[in-house]
Formats: C-alpha cells, structure tokens, sequence
C-alpha cells in the first residue's frame, strides 16, 4: 500500500480524559503537545506540536539554542536534564535567567 498524505503534521488529534484549558501541555510519549483551545474531556481536540512558545518556567537558567526540558510534575520548562522525570520539549529560542517566570521555547526540536 502507498503512503496517504494526511496533513502537515503541525497538530494531532487528541481526546482527553480531562478537560484541558487553552495552553495546557499534554505529555505525548517522547513530545508535548500543546492545546491552542480548550477541549472538553471526552472530546476530539486539537494539540500544536509545532511552534515556539512561552512557557512556565522552574527558574534556572539557559543559552539560546540549549536543549529545553519539560516537567510534568510541576508543569515547567528547565534546562536541567538532570531532574527526575522531564523530558526534552525543544529547544530554547533565547536566553533563560533564572528570575524568569516563563522561557520561550521551540517546541519538540
């Protein structure tokens, strides 16, 4: 069977179990995604898996263009590798110093 083109891939689908506000950061096994609406629980959605994005951040800082963590225990964006259970989101597309309140990251890079 050939390839069937679908979309762009700039978005997938996605039925929480939750509901899940405008801005909620979905763990996909190895990539977020993130809800550009809200969606209902039980409902077919859309989440951005593309794009730059600010997010929360734990407050420690990074260089542009470092590797950006996401921590789903605390819903925030590190530069720390090293914390138990984050997983790689993107990268950062500017400086983080840890006095910030939220890091502007490429998402799933």
């Amino acid at each position: 069977m050939p390839a069937i083109y679908i979309h762009d891939g700039d978005a997938v689908d996605h039925i929480p179990a939750t509901d899940l506000p405008c801005g909620a950061v979905v763990v996909l096994g190895h990539l977020i995604g993130i809800t550009p609406r809200p969606i209902p629980a039980n409902a077919l959605g859309g989440l951005a898996i593309e794009g730059v994005w600010d997010l929360p951040s734990a407050g420690v800082a990074g260089t542009a263009w470092a590797p950006a963590y996401w921590n789903p225990a605390t819903n925030q964006v590190t530069s720390d590798s090293a914390v138990p259970g984050v997983l790689r989101c993107g990268v950062l597309t500017r400086d983080l110093a840890a006095t910030d309140a939220t890091a502007r990251v490429l998402i799933n890079r």
